[in-house]
């Protein structure tokens, strides 16, 4: 299902904020035997668009797969959007127990083991087990003061 000339429908509708709609069209390209990382891809920033993290980090990871052996999508890109969603995954389930947010992190040197993004994961697994400050979290540094 195509979208503007060069853009699939998914990506349109992620562009206009219907996020839900663009889940729903990039699995109907899927079903529809658009067997590239394209619409994993769209499908997956959907997801985590609406924050099912779960659902977008194993489409990134059918689409780092898919694009190994196509090549049509920037690794760079989908490595970073990977990572991204796998954070915030990897967060979620930290806020349970620390080492499930750890063990998901971990996946990273599984599926993108040449990634960008692998001092960042070493990085993320201490914040997650409190070794280490966030930089994202600037309330502590508001009690200090």
């Amino acid at each position: 299902m195509a979208g503007r000339y060069g853009m699939s429908f998914a990506k349109e509708l992620i562009e206009q904020g219907d996020y839900e709609a663009a889940v729903v069209a990039a699995s109907r390209a899927i079903e529809e035997g658009d067997a590239g990382p394209e619409p994993l891809f769209d499908r997956a920033t959907a997801s985590e668009l609406v924050e099912d993290f779960d659902a977008a980090v194993r489409d990134f990871e059918a689409a780092i797969e898919k694009n190994r052996a196509e090549k049509s999508l920037d690794p760079f890109l989908l490595d970073d959007a990977y990572f991204s969603a796998l954070l915030a995954a990897a967060r979620r389930d930290a806020e349970r127990d620390a080492a499930s947010g750890v063990a998901r992190l971990e996946r990273y040197r599984t599926v993108s083991p040449d990634g960008a993004h692998a001092t960042d994961v070493r990085d993320w697994q201490k914040r997650l087990r409190g070794e280490m400050p966030s930089l994202l979290d600037k309330t502590k540094e508001l009690d200090a003061v």
